[in-house]
């Protein structure tokens, strides 16, 4: 019984360690800001910047980062480069993005999802469920 719950403990750590992890390799607290207050604007690319990266399989990939630039409600101009979009617009072309007015260059092209917002929850959530019918099954065996 108490390897059980000693499994449980550092399986649980282990799962909000991970999740933690995660959340900040997606990025997850910077867009969650840019998406709390609900700002919106118009952005227009000023320029695209191409960066060629190599594979696991050694063979080369090429991304493309948008430099964008937009007005914020009380009219400042605020332009910055997204680095973690799919979005791939063409130099001239307008997207929205969202923004917080307290750090408006940390804006994004992202649009909400719940697997975004709720990234670490769910993660967490699952190594926990994992972690107690683990410990349950160990509890029982030994």
């Amino acid at each position: 019984m108490v390897v059980a719950a000693v499994y449980f403990v550092v399986a649980v750590g282990a799962a909000v360690m991970f999740g933690r992890s995660l959340d900040r390799q997606l990025q997850g607290p910077r867009l969650r800001a840019a998406w709390a207050e609900g700002l919106t604007a118009e952005a227009r690319c000023i320029s695209l910047r191409t960066e060629e990266v190599q594979s696991p399989e050694g063979g080369p990939v090429l991304y493309t980062h948008p430099t964008l630039e937009f007005r914020t409600g009380d009219g400042r101009t605020v332009s910055f480069e997204e680095r973690r979009s799919r979005l791939t617009p063409a130099k001239g072309d307008f997207v929205t993005v969202h923004y917080s007015a307290a750090n408006p260059k940390e804006a994004t092209t992202r649009a909400p999802s719940f697997g975004m917002r709720h990234a670490r929850t769910v993660i967490t959530g699952v190594g926990m469920v994992f972690a107690a019918i683990s410990a349950v099954v160990i509890a029982v065996v030994a």
